[in-house]
């Protein structure tokens, strides 16, 4: 069964319909999306670690990025090479970034593979997109309410997890309205 997500594209200034079947969840095979579901709730495990205790345990990331990579071999979404490129350029996206700023910590971009091996490409623009904006939303929010000083950081685990979410429900269809020709 098809989807169709229209919206009004902002540089064509008209509305574009675009079909995807891909994120009809109702389609996914069962052990798929039981195996995105323990996925979730580690993404959400360790969102609220992060948010208490402003670090991520490779402990738990290592794991995960070995059985995100044994996901992404046998999901049944897309070519499984689509699913290791996104890890990889969201790991080192987020890990070059946390070098380079020292805002992020690298336990971030490890999160960021994991996520990316989920969602594979394109969605995984998506993803990443709505977690640095949450992330914004989050920060400027808490900075205008005096619960967060300048320059102080902001967990990003949690804006990582809603990303991921709201990557793998939008999927395709809405990367490829909002970046045409690059996703």
């Amino acid at each position: 069964m098809s989807v169709c997500a229209c919206v009004a594209h902002p540089a064509l200034g008209r509305p574009v319909t675009e079909w995807s079947h891909v994120q009809d969840i109702f389609d996914w095979p069962i052990w798929y999306l039981g195996t995105l579901a323990l996925f979730g709730l580690l993404l959400a495990a360790v969102a609220v670690y992060d948010a208490r205790h402003r670090r991520i345990p490779n402990v738990v990331t290592y794991p995960a990025i070995v059985a995100g990579t044994g996901l992404a071999l046998v999901q049944p979404l897309g070519p499984w090479w689509t699913f290791i490129i996104a890890g990889a350029a969201a790991g080192v996206s987020i890990g070059a970034l946390a070098l380079l700023t020292g805002g992020m910590g690298l336990g971030d971009a490890k999160l960021a593979v994991v996520v990316g091996l989920l969602l594979g490409w394109p969605s995984v623009l998506l993803g990443l997109f709505v977690a640095f904006a949450a992330g914004a939303v989050v920060g400027v929010a808490l900075t205008v309410a005096g619960r967060l000083g300048r320059g102080e950081s902001l967990p990003f685990a949690p804006a990582l997890a809603v990303g991921a979410l709201v990557g793998l429900l939008g999927g395709p269809a809405v990367a490829n309205l909002l970046w045409p020709g690059l996703a």
